[in-house]
């Protein structure tokens, strides 16, 4: 792996566990809180944008991206903001960053 994708690879990794912090007291909290909606939803940009700058070696080594998912997902919360759906969000922590942030973790320490 070179090093801008090990960069990048730990990015995510970082602002997968600051959205853990910022949404440790639960949906009702996240929900009533736009500030730690805008933290999350930043984040998640974030976790996009350095997915979708991988080489396609590394991403292709995540099984838990699909392709374009993440730069999709980012370009949303960015450009049509509009759009998003805090449910979307939601599930997106609950579902989707778990298993993320664990092949991540197990690629970072593969060397």
């Amino acid at each position: 792996m070179n090093a801008a994708d090990r960069r990048r690879l730990m990015h995510i990794v970082e602002r997968i566990d600051k959205i853990d912090r910022y949404t440790v007291d639960g949906r009702a909290f996240f929900e009533e809180d736009e500030k730690t909606q805008d933290a999350v939803i930043r984040c998640l940009a974030v976790v996009g944008e350095a997915a979708g700058a991988l080489s396609a070696e590394t991403y292709g080594r995540i099984a838990s991206l699909p392709p374009q998912l993440p730069k999709g997902q980012r370009n949303v919360l960015i450009h049509e903001y509009w759009r998003v759906d805090l449910d979307v969000v939601w599930a997106t922590i609950g579902r989707d960053l778990p298993s993320l942030r664990r092949e991540i973790g197990e690629l970072l320490q593969e060397g």
